[in-house]
């Protein structure tokens, strides 16, 4: 399927894009957990009324020696979500390159449509990061996916969301691809995963219900329950 190989609504849409780690170490409880919060986040979208536009969702895994776009930005409507299965690498460089494209393709993504919400999900590191594990914040940002995407005519202005799923997951790689003061959300269970894919629920609809849903700063704060108000 190429880039283009798609139906495209005509009203102002809200993509959703998000970056699933699929690899061997989400096997089992983690990707079991991630399946059922994007196939909730899919079904609350569908019922909301009311909005500027449509919500458009795009799955993009990486696991294995591949990234696979599994669900190209699609109107949310008309999405039959297939069940997400973990193996082998971590190639989450590829995958941003990946999604950058997508966002400055103005075929896909058109002129009029509202700032992207990119939502990156890991428990790991970069397995295609070229000098191994153990880079800073600043060796990634001047790696080219991440570089890329933060020099991007329109991919630099997206929400970016990062969530780790694992005490093991590489913080640096996902604060740089942040970038913006932020730091990851952090799920240590399923019910942590569910809560977070709420939150993004949640903003996505405050966003598109907003008098400016490009206003992204407005909607990058989450209640955590440990702290009162979290900058994610």
């Amino acid at each position: 399927m190429g880039l283009n190989d798609f139906s495209i609504t005509k009203e102002r849409a809200l993509p959703i894009f998000i970056l699933a780690d699929t690899s061997g170490s989400m096997e089992g409880e983690k990707i079991q957990a991630l399946n059922k919060a994007i196939q909730e986040m899919i079904v609350s979208l569908r019922n909301v009324n009311d909005i500027r536009g449509v919500f458009k969702v795009s799955i993009i895994t990486f696991g294995g020696e591949k990234v696979t776009v599994q669900q190209y930005p699609t109107d949310v409507n008309d999405i039959d979500f297939e069940e997400l299965e973990a193996a082998g690498l971590t190639p989450m460089g590829e995958a941003i390159s990946v999604v950058t494209e997508l966002i400055e393709d103005r075929e896909i993504i058109k002129s009029k449509d509202y700032l992207p919400t990119v939502v990156l999900i890991s428990d790991g590191y970069p397995t295609d990061y070229p000098d191994g594990a153990g880079a800073s914040v600043s060796d990634y940002l001047e790696w080219e996916p991440i570089k890329t995407m933060q020099e991007g005519e329109r991919s630099k202005k997206c929400m970016r969301v990062a969530l780790s799923v694992d005490s093991a997951t590489d913080l640096n790689m996902l604060s740089a691809f942040l970038n913006n003061g932020s730091k990851p959300m952090a799920a240590n269970d399923a019910a942590d995963i569910a809560k977070a894919f709420q939150w993004i629920t949640m903003s996505s609809i405050s966003r598109m219900t907003s008098t400016n849903p490009n206003d992204i700063q407005s909607f990058l704060k989450w209640e955590d329950e440990d702290e009162d108000e979290v900058i994610i």
